[in-house]
């Protein structure tokens, strides 16, 4: 085992619980709590860092200059399944093993997809401050959509979109599927290229990783391609949709609003976003529940103790890292 401090900045970690800082302490590792509640850069990072062989990370910007300043580290516990924030190439040259926590909080995220569709399309925050503004618009302005009967368009169908597929089943949906890397549609639904998504879906949901080939995938061409009064969903990565362009399509009436959990700057500030009151918005947290969270740093935690003991963890992203 190998001794020094594990940095923790994911913001709700038990630093004393018997399943997880508990166990770093009895394996003779030191603690040091710095949460992520703003954005960092990577010298900020680094600062922090400083000669700790660990880290149990929320979504800091790992670049490779982190890697240069900081040496001694070993292994970056990620609490979730994104990795973009971290330069893989940079992290597995400088022996530095990436993993992630996957399976524990799919279905929370699905969960979450779903709740904003349902919003949306039932206007629950616009009929909400309705009445809290004296107004009683009852099938006027504020009439709803149905999500029975609707066309709801996937972009992305790996294990969380499989998931949200299984819950719109229920609803009675025609659910259309854009994924480059499927040969087959998922049971119940139809594989389609993107322009054919677009044209087709009451409901555009993202399910995608953030790649250079999905950075930037939906942007102002792709808004306007979408049917008048469609909504928007993501739950995946901000980066993906253009949110100038995003907001620009729905101050215009083109596109109805939209439900967003993830933003190209987190946390947000300044946003175009912010004034649009059909625009729903929650602060990364579709992955996130008190079962969730108990899972996603049980395994990050075990991921650091496997590493620093010369072990592969089970979630290793570049697991030829360990040497």
């Amino acid at each position: 085992m190998v001794n020094g401090d594990v940095v923790v900045t994911w913001p709700a970690y038990e630093a004393d619980g018997p399943t997880t800082g508990a166990l770093l302490t009895q394996a003779g590792l030191g603690i040091r709590l710095h949460p992520r509640t703003d954005n960092r850069t990577p010298k900020e990072l680094s600062d922090i860092l400083g000669d700790a062989v660990g880290v149990i990370a929320s979504t800091d910007p790992f670049d490779a200059s982190v890697f240069a300043a900081c040496p001694n580290l070993r292994v970056i516990a990620r609490t979730g399944v994104g990795v973009d924030a971290v330069d893989l190439d940079a992290a597995t040259s400088a022996g530095v093993v990436v993993s992630t926590t996957p399976g524990a909080n799919g279905e929370a995220v699905a969960d979450h997809a779903l709740a904003m569709i349902l919003a949306l399309q039932r206007r629950l925050s616009e009929n909400d401050a309705a009445i809290r503004d004296g107004r009683w618009d009852r099938a006027g302005t504020l009439t709803p959509s149905d999500l029975y009967g609707a066309t709801v368009g996937l972009v992305g169908s790996g294990a969380i979109g499989r998931a949200v597929i299984r819950r719109l089943s229920a609803f009675g949906s025609s659910v259309i599927v854009h994924d480059p890397y499927l040969d087959t549609a998922p049971e119940g639904c139809e594989l389609v290229d993107l322009d054919t998504l677009l044209a087709r879906s009451d409901v555009l949901t993202v399910h995608a990783p953030l790649t250079e080939g999905t950075r930037g995938l939906l942007g102002a061409d792709q808004f306007a391609a979408m049917r008048q009064g469609a909504f928007v969903v993501n739950v995946s990565r901000g980066g993906i949709i253009d949110e100038s362009a995003l907001a620009d399509s729905i101050r215009s009436g083109h596109l109805a609003g939209a439900g967003l959990d993830t933003f190209g700057r987190e946390p947000i500030g300044e946003s175009p976003l912010r004034e649009l009151p059909t625009v729903i918005m929650s602060p990364h947290i579709a992955g996130l529940s008190h079962r969730t969270i108990a899972d996603m740093t049980q395994q990050a935690t075990r991921a650091v103790l496997d590493v620093l003991g010369g072990t592969v963890p089970e979630g290793a992203v570049n697991p030829n890292a360990l040497t």
